[in-house]
């Protein structure tokens, strides 16, 4: 029977042309600039009875209109109306629209965080607000984890305790029952057993860390525009109900700040949330950590308060035939005071 620890690692994916411009050669002479042309520039009429043009010839003739040729059609550029009732186009400038075509204007970027107008703002209502999360103070959770095999059958069960800081993004301490302590407080991640550290581990915390750091403030951690960006929403069906669905992306360090796509793009942490189109209420969650480029969907149930926070106290990981894997039950969970140095190197 495979342990524990190995099964949550599986489950839970342990957490989770530019072209160049021509260069002239140096010390070469110009080419010399041609010579204007004197023969004047072949103008296309058509009949405005018809729509098909009567003639090209090597310029207007006074008085005289060409005769009628079967010309193809041409497309229709900038119109006039000569006084003998014809209808003269000239060529379209290159990269402009035919007269009377409608083109397709470019999607606008989605709103994202709080932002007027983002998808967000009705996840958000049945809930406190960001900023009432972020003046929490901090939490302490206690999460037991179950695995269940290919029947069923549950394999393990582990509790730890997580200790969060809500006003920030990245502080986050898990203790196990074993004696591993994980901390993380921005980049800095620190791994230790019985006071003695474990580099060894210090990737498995960051990405046990990010995980339930991410589980916790979901989806209040959404609500930074600047970290994270909607990049869609529509309707779907999931399990026979119609639910709204938003995809969201992490952006790159300064994102907000950039302009254009990126010159060397990165794998990004990428999210997807499902909610009833009429309260609101989360119903599931996707997540596609870059550290792991594994996809995971979770079933977010028995919503509960706890301590003036609505949390999904269940949340069950399904596998492609939609069978748990997973179950991450909230035990306990309380406000308490939480202090810098919990989250520094123990």
């Amino acid at each position: 029977m495979r342990t524990f620890v190995v099964a949550v690692a599986l489950v839970l994916g342990s957490a989770l042309t530019g072209q160049q411009p021509a260069v002239r050669p140096a010390n070469t002479a110009p080419a010399p600039a041609a010579a204007p042309s004197t023969k004047p520039q072949p103008v296309v009429q058509f009949d405005p009875s018809t729509g098909w043009p009567v003639g090209v010839d090597d310029g207007p003739q006074p008085g005289a209109v060409a005769a009628r040729s079967p010309a193809r059609k041409v497309d229709a550029g900038a119109v006039a109306t000569t006084g003998s009732g014809v209808v003269v186009v000239s060529p379209l400038p290159t990269g402009a629209a035919p007269a009377g075509v409608q083109t397709e204007p470019a999607s606008p970027a989605l709103a994202s965080g709080t932002q007027l107008g983002s998808p967000l703002l009705d996840v958000f209502q049945p809930l406190i607000g960001p900023g009432e999360w972020r003046r929490l103070g901090g939490l302490a959770v206690s999460w037991r984890a179950t695995v269940h095999g290919p029947s069923g059958e549950v394999v393990g069960v582990r509790e730890f305790l997580h200790v969060a800081d809500p006003a920030y993004p990245d502080r986050d301490r898990i203790e196990h029952q074993d004696g591993r302590v994980y901390v993380r407080c921005g980049q800095q991640v620190f791994a230790e057993r019985g006071a003695m550290p474990m580099p060894a581990a210090t990737e498995e915390a960051a990405r046990e860390l990010a995980l339930f750091g991410m589980q916790l403030r979901m989806p209040w951690a959404f609500a930074d525009a600047n970290a994270y960006a909607v990049t869609g929403k529509q309707t779907v069906e999931r399990g026979g109900e119609k639910l709204r669905k938003i995809a969201i992306e992490q952006r790159p360090p300064h994102g907000a700040d950039l302009l254009g796509p990126e010159s060397q793009p990165r794998p990004r942490d990428t999210f997807e949330i499902y909610h009833e189109t009429g309260t609101g209420r989360l119903r599931e969650f996707v997540h596609r950590f870059a550290a792991t480029e594994q996809t995971r969907r979770v079933l977010l149930e028995d919503w509960r308060d706890a301590d003036g926070v609505q949390l999904p106290h269940r949340r069950v990981y399904l596998d492609d035939a939609e069978r748990p894997t997973t179950v991450l039950e909230i035990v306990k969970v309380e406000r308490r005071r939480v202090a810098d140095r919990e989250f520094r190197q123990p």
